[in-house]
């Protein structure tokens, strides 16, 4: 699975709500009642801590069913009715890994301390079901790469999980906001 983790803040995330809502590739999945589910292409405000993301060009998304029949939603624009929830049914369910769906894990507060940073992340499953037939469309692979320029280019950072920010192993992406945090002593999240 491919892992784009970030410190971010509100301000961040919400500069970030605004690379994706500009991004005429990618939709959002929303909640629109009870195992209702429709796709937006903009958002006003970021609706919760798992948002769905739907590559638009990967094509249709699966409806599953209780039977197994192979289905697709016929119109995302207008909203579906979930026939077969996954484990959270606060998030929309396309089975195992669905190579157009990207996830976007938002944690600003921290799990270990009051006034710390979260560990937040974009998750896809990539390619990893390529075997079995599901894999994802070289467009999708374009626009994952294409993401993480994105978020180099907001002037982001590479930070360890723990120590200083200038330690060894950088792996996270701290966004402007809560470097300026981190940097200034803020506590931050090594898991998510």
């Amino acid at each position: 699975m491919a892992w784009l983790p970030l410190y971010i803040d509100h301000d961040d995330a919400m500069q970030l709500l605004g690379l994706l809502n500009a991004d005429s590739e990618i939709a959002f999945i929303v909640a629109d009642g009870p195992k209702k589910w429709v796709a937006r292409q903009k958002l006003p405000v970021i609706p919760g801590r798992r948002v769905c993301l739907w590559h638009v060009p990967s094509g249709h998304l699966p409806l599953l069913t209780s039977d197994g029949a192979a289905r697709t939603v016929s119109d995302p624009w207008t909203g579906w009715t979930e026939l077969r929830t996954g484990a959270d049914p606060t998030t929309p369910y396309f089975g195992a890994g669905h190579p157009g769906i990207i996830w976007w894990n938002i944690r600003l507060e921290s799990r270990s301390s009051s006034s710390g940073i979260g560990l937040s992340s974009f998750e896809w499953i990539g390619n990893h079901y390529r075997i079995i037939g599901s894999g994802a469309e070289p467009s999708t692979e374009a626009w994952w790469a294409g993401l993480r320029k994105s978020v180099r280019k907001q002037k982001a950072k590479r930070v360890p999980r723990s120590g200083p920010i200038d330690g060894p192993r950088p792996e996270v992406w701290a966004l402007p906001s809560a470097l300026t945090k981190i940097t200034s002593g803020v506590a931050r999240d090594s898991n998510p």
